[in-house]
């Protein structure tokens, strides 16, 4: 029975390598539609191209495209972008127009690029406009930026910091302490004759307290937790360090004032209401009672006899 059915599955083996003797040219990648429909595209190879790259700003959601514009503008376009690339504003979908202007709906580049030079006292990133550019996204900080002498500086003499001096174009990084040394010396030093030459280090030492502050709430929090794990009575703790944190966010609008010695008052109530939550969770022990001084007892008062004695003895001889 066994011989049977393997004669049986022999012959039918032997039938399909019949067929594919006879059929030798006839293989699946021949027959592929890629291979087929490739040959009759009616696009020439520039349209392949400006498709491509249309298919990428899709995939990026950018309104410009690196491949578009590096052989146009050469390596500083490339370079830009690549720069907002990696930006805070790329993860948000802030992307060229919002700032240059243009018109990325229009197909041609003519059309779409309808922005002005960033030479031209009309643009919206020419240097004395940028606050107000930077100002459509970030209210806040314009208000603040607004009331400081930098602003009124700016204004007048248009020789005074704008938002791209600390927040470099395209990178749009938020300084760290160390960086306000160099970032507020080009300006505050002895060298260009512009006072107050100690900003630098007074800049760097505020945002340093910033940095203090937030460890310090961090702390206070995880304190009122356990508290509340233990049955403390944390709801007036909670609040006060709610107060801080609210304290901690409008700092960095506030800090566009550069009224360093206002920014440090405004840090020292935050920390001040941090401590009354440390002090509900965390109270401060009473001080131990200190022991009144014990009079010698008969030991004591031997041992003095005969050092006393002693020295009698030795002063005689």
């Amino acid at each position: 029975m066994q011989m049977v059915f393997f004669n049986k599955i022999l012959i039918v083996l032997l039938i399909l390598a019949g067929i594919s003797i006879f059929l030798p040219g006839v293989y699946a990648s021949e027959n592929s539609c890629i291979d087929c429909h490739k040959t009759l595209t009616p696009f020439i190879e520039e349209q392949k191209r400006f498709n491509q790259i249309r298919i990428q700003h899709l995939e990026r959601n950018a309104a410009c495209s690196l491949e578009c514009h590096e052989d146009r503008i050469r390596q500083l376009a490339t370079a830009n972008y690549q720069q907002w690339q990696e930006s805070l504003h790329a993860i948000k979908g802030v992307a060229c127009e919002a700032c240059h202007g243009g018109d990325i709906k229009q197909a041609t580049k003519e059309k779409a690029h309808t922005f002005k030079n960033t030479t031209d006292p009309e643009s919206p990133v020419y240097y004395t406009n940028v606050p107000k550019t930077c100002g459509n996204c970030h209210p806040k900080e314009l208000d603040n930026f607004e009331n400081s002498t930098h602003f009124k500086k700016l204004e007048s003499l248009q020789l005074a910091p704008t938002c791209t001096t600390c927040h470099h174009p395209h990178t749009f990084t938020v300084l760290n302490p160390e960086d306000f040394r160099n970032s507020c010396g080009n300006c505050h030093s002895v060298y260009k004759n512009v006072a107050p030459f100690d900003i630098p280090l007074k800049a760097e030492d505020m945002l340093r307290k910033v940095n203090k502050l937030k460890f310090n709430i961090d702390n206070a929090r995880e304190d009122i937790f356990w508290a509340k794990k233990n049955g403390t009575d944390v709801g007036q703790a909670e609040k006060y360090t709610e107060n801080a944190l609210k304290t901690l966010g409008d700092l960095a609008p506030m800090w566009h004032e550069f009224n360093l010695t206002h920014f440090e008052d405004i840090i020292d109530s935050a920390n001040l209401e941090v401590k009354k939550a440390e002090d509900i969770v965390k109270p401060t022990p009473s001080p131990t009672r200190t022991e009144p001084a014990r009079v010698p007892g008969f030991i004591g008062l031997t041992g003095l006899i005969s050092l006393i004695a002693v020295f009698y003895i030795l002063r005689k001889k």
